[in-house]
């Protein structure tokens, strides 16, 4: 029996909860979808197999999604989301840059490419300061400086791991004291969805580091900062992290994700991110082949 073309591709690495829940939601609204494995999109860009109108990117490594995200563009399948979007959430230099562009509120960021800049740029912001790798989750590798004692320490163990300085830039940037929590806002198309404070006793507020989930009203300011992210990089699916400065209250944009985990906060807030994402995705697929059909 041959199966009928796909009308959706789902990129995968693997099948995390996430992308099985997806996977029934997309179903559910109709879509003939089927996950693409990477000599899945192989085939699909070689022409052995027909392009679907809509490509779904869920691949863990930010370097895997973009490659699949931009061969799927040259053989004109739209993605969600798009490389040049997955590219700039991959890197928090880029974001930083973007922020400035474009108005949004966000902690003074340096990009540092030598340890002497580095030292430059923790002095010019002063005590505490952050340094973190410009890609990364979870909170790998991100370091509070307190003191000099810090820097020097920092800097010898970098050093020891890279001495050729390959894994520079860096971005250093000023410490916001925010009040015990961070949130994270689950964004799809324009809208934000849900909001979910994170709250932990450390100063990383990420789940995997042990953070509890709160869910909270998304409020006139959560929703302002959520559209100025979209208007700088598109419609698409995001995890926006919003941090509140303690001293003055401005609610600013710390970094976006461009393939955020939904299924253990959901099972937790109560709301259905799979079932939103589907049908925002079915919505874009009936734009698209009515296009086509013009």
């Amino acid at each position: 029996m041959t199966l009928p073309e796909p009308e959706v591709l789902l990129g995968v690495t693997m099948l995390r909860p996430d992308e099985k829940l997806l996977l029934e939601a997309l179903r559910a609204e109709g879509l003939n979808v089927r996950t693409a494995l990477l000599e899945d999109v192989g085939r699909v860009v070689a022409g052995r197999t027909a392009p679907p109108a809509l490509a779904l990117i869920r691949n863990l490594s930010h370097r895997e999604a973009i490659g699949v995200a931009r061969r799927l563009e040259y053989v004109g399948v739209e993605t969600l989301n798009r490389a040049a979007t997955i590219e700039t959430c991959n890197d928090k230099g880029l974001q930083a840059l973007l922020f400035a562009q474009h108005g949004i509120p966000h902690p003074v960021s340096r990009h540092a490419y030598s340890y002497e800049q580095v030292r430059e740029a923790v002095s010019e912001l002063g005590w505490p300061a952050v340094i973190k790798p410009v890609s990364g989750s979870w909170g790998r590798g991100v370091t509070r400086m307190t003191d000099e004692e810090c820097v020097d320490a920092w800097v010898g163990g970098r050093e020891s791991a890279d001495a050729a300085g390959k894994l520079f830039p860096v971005l250093v940037q000023a410490y916001v004291d925010k009040p015990g929590h961070d949130l994270r806002v689950v964004v799809v198309g324009r809208t934000p969805v849900v909001a979910i404070q994170r709250v932990s006793a450390d100063w990383r507020t990420n789940t995997h580091l042990g953070a509890e989930v709160v869910r909270v009203e998304i409020t006139d300011e959560i929703e302002k900062r959520c559209a100025q992210v979209v208007d700088a990089l598109g419609d698409g699916f995001y995890g926006v992290d919003l941090i509140e400065d303690r001293s003055t209250g401005e609610l600013m944009v710390l970094e976006v994700n461009a393939n955020p985990e939904f299924a253990r906060s959901s099972a937790k807030h109560g709301v259905d991110v799979a079932g939103r994402l589907a049908a925002y995705a079915a919505e874009k697929y009936g734009r698209i082949t009515a296009r086509q059909t013009v």
